[in-house]
């Protein structure tokens, strides 16, 4: 069994979410939630409808504050830290309403993913030093590449919104991915998404993964999330209602009454010993 905050081979969390609430109004959105992600991990958040599993990705990337709590990266306090700020030191997104730029290509919505990483400023864009020129050629063949990640390199002329939606979700991947981060949050990646589709993304996840990038994953769709996940922490009504492996999570009977129901956490576990 595994150290309680150690991953196995000995490295800190990447992230962690200790005693962290919120609330809106008279709403309690999050209640004392704390938890873990250890680094290579993919960490699925799962829950019913308005279970505040969006809020707790608001939190962590900094989109409004906690009212109490603390969220570490890499052992870090991220505390009064703004977005962009949280994306330099290595925390990327993907939302549940998919958000590019409908003008833009498919190559140049990953540049500005990109933009992150760059340093030119306005002064040195206009005069054309050679560095900026370098800047842009790197950044170029960088989005290009992560195209090819994603397997979308043949639709890197297109505007972003001609694109079909499955690989509209792919294409807000990429761009993400450009920011090179550590952990990428995904909120409801499968919305939408058709079974071929589905399983495109499934074989997307392992990818990145394996690139040596952590995931944390907010989604619905249980065949997805118990055949990729290392991890399942499960909120009901705010609260933290479980966490364990794919198996403990299906297996636990107050997740199966509050959110699975018995045909569909018989159809998990059959979807996770396949």
């Amino acid at each position: 069994m595994n150290t309680p905050g150690r991953s196995p081979d000995g490295l800190p969390p990447v992230l962690g979410v200790d005693s962290v609430s919120k609330s809106f109004g008279g709403i309690q959105a999050l209640n004392d939630i704390s938890f873990e992600v250890l680094p290579g991990d993919i960490h699925a958040l799962i829950g019913p409808n308005g279970a505040g599993k969006t809020t707790l990705l608001n939190l962590i990337t900094g989109n409004f504050p906690a009212d109490s709590g603390r969220v570490t990266f890499d052992g870090a306090g991220l505390n009064g830290r703004k977005p962009f700020e949280r994306v330099s030191l290595g925390i990327a997104r993907t939302f549940q309403n998919i958000e590019l730029f409908g003008s833009m290509s498919v190559l140049e919505n990953v540049l500005v993913g990109r933009h992150v990483k760059t340093g030119c400023g306005f002064f040195g864009a206009m005069a054309r030093f050679s560095r900026v020129v370098k800047e842009e050629r790197d950044a170029r063949s960088k989005a290009l590449e992560l195209l090819e990640f994603v397997g979308l390199s043949e639709a890197a002329s297109w505007r972003g919104t001609e694109l079909p939606f499955g690989w509209q979700r792919f294409l807000e991947i990429a761009r993400a991915l450009a920011t090179e981060p550590k952990i990428l949050l995904l909120d409801e990646p499968a919305s939408g998404l058709n079974p071929v589709e589905t399983a495109s993304l499934a074989e997307l996840l392992e990818k990145i993964r394996n690139s040596g990038i952590t995931l944390l994953l907010v989604e619905h769709d249980m065949n997805l999330v118990m055949k990729i996940s290392d991890r399942v922490l499960v909120l009901n009504h705010g609260m933290k209602l479980a966490e364990g492996t794919p198996c403990e999570v299906q297996a636990n009977e107050a997740v199966i009454s509050a959110y699975l129901g018995r045909e569909q956490a018989g159809k998990a576990c059959c979807a996770s010993a396949s």
